[in-house]
């Protein structure tokens, strides 16, 4: 079994930071995004995921991610 973590506040930040830049390209809106944990596990052929986001933006923010994941 594999298994990463991260859950320091200087790792969350810098790969909020990361996670914040690639989304505002991709989908062109501003938002506030707080990585607060990120595991994943790796056991098998299997690969478990967990993240724990907080984020902030707007209404039409909102509707183009929707947009843009299919909903």
């Amino acid at each position: 079994m594999d298994e990463m973590k991260i859950e320091s506040k200087f790792m969350t930040g810098i790969a909020s930071r990361f996670i914040k830049k690639a989304v505002c390209n991709k989908l062109g809106c501003d938002m506030d995004i707080q990585l607060n944990g990120f595991r994943t596990t790796v056991l098998d052929d299997k690969t478990h995921v967990h993240l724990d986001i907080d984020l902030e933006l707007t209404k039409d923010g909102l509707n183009k991610l929707m947009k843009s994941i299919g909903l």
